[in-house]
């Protein structure tokens, strides 16, 4: 009975998706109010399909820019991009030997708070030969501050009175994970969620040269030699060459809205799986150094990267 019950509650949350009567914070909020009060039994089918529903949508989404546009707004944000992940690499081992965090551990964090969140994390962790528990406490402190980013990001823009460039190009460089920076940047505005989207991807990118770096310095450091195996994005491949059918292909723009909508409704179903799948024991895992090391890395990278936008 209590299995049908929680079908029947998921199945309803899925349906209002579907419907678009849940918006990106909605939808993550449910899945974690689903998973923290019911429990979640459907937890291995919707960790599976959550990252592949965010890959599809994220697609979708280049179906509605065109490749004027998206050179446009990657070429704006190169080099602030660029100074806020070395910044953040920086900082991020500063504040960890200051604060006492595993060397590994501080890396991981590092790491995902520079560059993509938990698909850094997964690409660092065999690289510099974390342990399971380091990449479960760092990915559970990213999804954390994901999931505060996909809310406060949006307030603070209007506070501050952000237009949408602004505030597109802010959520790109201040939030962790790809899902969270099309979640906040959908909640402001349809020009922030284009350029949000186009400079969050280059953002990702920047894992490559990264990894390829540490590894080369992880063997020289242990006198060995050897490949590293690097997990590229594919899926940003398929997103520029979604733009480049809208740019190309006239006769597309009668499926490209659907196919902008279809991204948009995937979105908020990925963000409801990511909730869905948060437990109670996760929590348990996070030590408080490791979070303290986390938060003030995010702050500063917040706040640097707002200032930058603002003044420079």
């Amino acid at each position: 009975m209590a299995f049908i019950l929680k079908l029947a509650i998921f199945t309803a949350l899925v349906v209002l998706t579907f419907t678009q009567h849940l918006n990106a914070g909605l939808g993550l909020l449910s899945g974690l109010i689903f998973a923290l009060t019911l429990g979640n039994p459907f937890r291995n089918f919707t960790q599976k399909w959550a990252g592949l529903i965010l890959k599809f949508s994220v697609v979708g989404l280049g179906f509605g820019l065109d490749l004027q546009t998206l050179w446009a707004n990657t070429q704006d944000g190169i080099w602030l991009t660029l100074s806020t992940i070395v910044f953040a690499l920086a900082m991020g081992i500063l504040l960890g030997r200051l604060s006492s965090v595993e060397s590994k551990l501080s890396a991981l964090i590092s790491t995902g708070t520079a560059i993509c969140g938990g698909s850094a994390i997964a690409a660092m962790s065999p690289t510099i030969g974390a342990r399971q528990e380091q990449t479960v406490i760092s990915i559970s402190i990213v999804f954390i501050l994901n999931g505060i980013g996909l809310y406060v990001y949006p307030w603070l823009g209007h506070l501050f009175n952000l237009s949408q460039q602004q505030f597109g190009l802010w959520a790109a460089l201040g939030i962790h994970d790809t899902s969270s920076v099309v979640g906040a940047a959908s909640l402001y505005g349809e020009e922030a969620l284009k350029i949000a989207t186009t400079t969050k991807l280059a953002r990702a990118l920047w894992i490559i040269p990264v990894v390829l770096g540490t590894s080369v310095y992880m063997s020289r450091k242990q006198g060995q030699s050897g490949r590293t195996k690097i997990n590229i994005p594919y899926f940003i491949l398929l997103f520029i060459l979604a733009t480049a059918v809208t740019t190309f292909v006239p006769s597309a723009s009668q499926v490209t809205p659907w196919l902008v909508r279809l991204a948009r409704i995937g979105l908020v179903l990925s963000l409801l799986f990511m909730g869905a799948g948060f437990t109670r024991e996760l929590v348990g895992t996070i030590d408080l150094k490791p979070m303290v090391q986390a938060v003030v890395l995010w702050l500063m990278v917040s706040s640097g990267s707002l200032m930058a936008i603002l003044y420079l």
